[in-house]
């Protein structure tokens, strides 16, 4: 069971593409398969989710967007040295 919050529908309509959340259920499910939330991160194809497991469900709580990069190593230097990682439009060359 996957339980998107408003946030993470939102952030991964912004940062990856408009979708129906319906849809982005349906994707999820079909992009998680065996995979679980490893540190509190999820990724499924190239999108990294900041995800809770409970007992009866995965909850996606907020949307990094697609990239290469590790973001939980990411994050975790970006804490180490008081730095921020950029996401969005802006560092996509969306904008």
């Amino acid at each position: 069971q996957i339980r998107l919050t408003r946030h993470a529908f939102d952030r991964y309509c912004e940062r990856v593409e408009p979708i129906g959340w319906q849809e982005l259920e349906r994707l999820v499910s079909a992009g998680i398969g065996e995979r679980q939330p490893k540190d509190g991160y999820l990724q499924t194809g190239l999108t990294w989710w900041r995800a809770e497991e409970t007992e009866t469900e995965i909850i996606l709580h907020t949307c990094y967007g697609d990239t290469h990069i590790d973001i939980p190593a990411a994050t975790k230097w970006a804490k180490r040295f008081r730095d921020r990682i950029a996401l969005g439009a802006d560092y996509a060359g969306k904008a």
